[in-house]
């Protein structure tokens, strides 16, 4: 990246602006606090037009958020090439969020009453067989009568409360009403009181209390008898899908015709919300004006002749050659086409800081070889390998949303072409049935024998010794790079330790003659000095803790080992199964126990194998906190066909 500044004529801007905007070709810098320089004019007329905006962009969201499905726009797209007509837009939205939110105030009273009506429907049938006379009388009827009525609910099932009440009631009102109640629901007593109208205020005051709740009806149901309200809310709540099915119909019939437009609205108004924004960041004087940006040194070039072409001979554009390692420049990682699927997987844990080493490459090899190395049995990497083609099939789209599931599956599939292999070298099929079936094929050694356990381990630690001080390595390259010396002495002087122990246990096991010894000891000793020096007064106890903790990293690549022990273990048991009792029996057993294994497979050595690339191989040399680069333009969109 580095960093290009463009000069011109203050009238330009907004048509170099555009043009910037169409090319995707930079990240904007704000150029006004690098140089303090005033802004554009018109920053509070802007301001104001990106406030209106942000709540034309809210509401044509929000619509866009009731389709069941919204499309995404369609066909070819334009640059804007006129302002978007707030007013008309506001119009439009406005007549079209009336009619929406009509059929959803709809839709949500209908989802209410589809929870509601049944928790009134308990309590009322229960308490029809209590007072079967008032159960037939109507509100006209009660009227004539003087009387009315309340259905509450007691929340206790003590009847002690419903004594209470009476006892309230009746000091109030004597004899001139009654109360029957009844269980209707766990730790709730239903209860009707008739009393006379003319003493509804003493009676409201007692129904009022934090233990009781009324039986609110709807509107539609006022004015009928108990038995009549029974019989009308168990037909509306037999009609309440029906109606939530013909106004969700209703709601998408008033957004699909507009859906379109309402997507390719939606990225018109991020567009100019976008240019609005760059337009405040740009540096001016009362002639010129000047827009500082980040652009790849390789298309700096392009930049220069696309400008030229669309605006004019009258801009300069200068590359300022900024430093590949200025940590404020953004990183857009660039790789070859089997790698880009492993940058997903590099982000997941940070991008990396600008100029410093890029792993993707490293991990595309590194990641799949071990993770082979670990299942390394030709049938379970057969059926992996279908399994990771099959995923990649299926999983396209949604991959192209989740990057990390299109890596994920990369690693999969070339895993399992590493298993393969690793299963060729092991002589395994589904764990010892290859062997049984065609006797000893291993182009190495069998891994469940106790013979091959020694150099099974030692390769795996001679992998991970490798695998560490490669990242030792590319991290004291990184350090020259960045000028950082003290962090050069260190990685030197823990490749010199680590190289020392290496070659002091190659002796030890007989693999170097006796004059390796001094060297070795020497390279220990000024590795240990060389991190030592650089802690200061805690350096011995410091540097010889880094070293023990470089060599459990080391160490920690057993688990290759372990695991695909593991594996090769639990086939050779399903085949053992297999072999016992009655044909189907065994089938049925040996397939289970593969099944669980090939699950295991797939799960298992993906996650250690992660597990060695993060921590032990990139916290030798990894230096994250990288930004993203994010090219100005990248909300390009088409005209907004007009509506009225």
């Amino acid at each position: 990246m580095t960093k290009v500044r463009i000069l011109g004529h203050r009238s330009a801007a907004d048509a170099v602006l555009g043009a910037l905007h169409r090319l995707e070709l930079v990240e904007l810098a704000d150029a006004r606090i690098a140089h303090s320089l005033d802004g554009l004019d018109g920053a509070e007329i802007r301001s104001a037009r990106i406030e209106e905006l942000t709540r034309i962009l809210t509401r044509t969201e929000m619509l866009l958020g009731e389709l069941s499905d919204a499309p995404r726009p369609a066909g070819t797209f334009q640059p804007l090439e006129r302002p978007l007509d707030l007013p008309g837009l506001r119009r439009t939205l406005g007549s079209l969020a009336a009619g929406v939110e009509e059929v959803s105030r709809r839709l949500d009273a209908l989802s209410d009453e589809r929870l509601v009506l049944p928790t009134y429907l308990g309590p009322l049938r229960l308490l029809l067989s209590l007072v079967p006379v008032l159960a037939r009388l109507d509100a006209e009827d009660l009227r004539l009568l003087g009387l009315a009525t309340v259905v509450v609910v007691l929340n206790t099932e003590d009847e002690r409360l419903v004594d209470a009440l009476r006892t309230e009631l009746a000091d109030k009102l004597g004899t001139r009403f009654e109360l029957a109640s009844t269980r209707v629901e766990d730790e709730a007593m239903g209860c009707l009181v008739v009393f006379p109208v003319e003493s509804a205020d003493l009676v409201r005051p007692i129904l009022e209390s934090s233990a009781i709740r009324s039986v609110a009806l709807s509107e539609r149901f006022e004015g009928l008898s108990l038995t009549a309200t029974v019989e009308a809310m168990q037909r509306h709540l037999d009609e309440v899908p029906r109606e939530i099915d013909d106004a969700q119909a209703e709601r998408q019939a008033l957004l699909v015709p507009h859906a379109e437009w309402l997507a390719a609205l939606r990225t018109a108004i991020l567009a100019e919300l976008e240019l609005l924004t760059a337009a405040g960041e740009l540096g001016a004087t009362r002639r010129a004006f000047l827009i500082e940006c980040w652009i790849p040194r390789s298309r700096v070039d392009q930049l220069r002749d696309e400008l030229d072409h669309r605006v004019g001979s009258a801009l300069f554009v200068e590359d300022t050659s900024t430093s590949p390692y200025d940590p404020q420049a953004p990183v857009l990682m660039h790789n070859v086409r089997m790698s880009r699927p492993f940058e997903s997987l590099v982000r997941f844990l940070e991008l990396p800081r600008a100029g410093s080493v890029d792993p993707t490459l490293l991990m595309t090899i590194l990641l799949p070889l071990m993770f082979g190395a670990m299942v390394g049995d030709v049938g379970y990497g057969a059926l992996l390998l279908v399994l990771a083609i099959l995923a990649s099939r299926k999983l396209a789209t949604r991959a192209a949303r989740v990057p990390e599931v299109s890596g994920l599956v990369r690693v999969l599939l070339l895993g399992a072409a590493w298993s393969v292999l690793f299963g060729v070298l092991y002589g395994e099929v589904f764990g010892d049935l290859g062997t049984r079936m065609f006797g000893d094929w291993a182009l190495w050694r069998e891994r469940p024998s106790a013979v091959t356990l020694e150099p099974l381990l030692l390769s795996a630690v001679a992998l991970g010794a490798a695998h560490v001080v490669l990242g030792l390595g590319l991290g004291a390259w990184q350090a020259i790079r960045f000028r950082e010396y003290r962090v050069l002495l260190d990685k030197l002087g823990a490749v010199l330790a680590l190289a020392g122990l290496i070659a002091l246990a190659a002796w030890t096991m007989g693999g170097l003659p006796p004059g390796a010894l001094t060297p070795a000891v020497i390279l220990i000793a000024v590795g240990l000095l060389l991190v030592m020096s650089l802690h200061g007064a805690l350096g011995i106890a410091t540097g010889a803790l880094d070293l023990l903790g470089r060599i459990g990293n080391i160490l920690s690549y057993l688990r290759i080992a372990a695991v695909g022990l593991a594996s090769a273990h639990l086939a050779n048991v399903a085949n053992e199964l297999g072999s016992v009792g009655p044909i189907w029996i065994g089938v049925f057993v040996a397939t289970f126990f593969h099944a669980l294994n090939l699950a295991l497979a797939a799960f298992s050595p993906m996650i250690q194998s992660l597990r060695l690339q993060y921590v032990e191989f990139f916290g030798a040399f990894f230096v994250g906190g990288g930004r993203p680069f994010t090219p100005f333009g990248q909300n390009k969109t088409r005209q907004i066909p007009s509506t009225t």
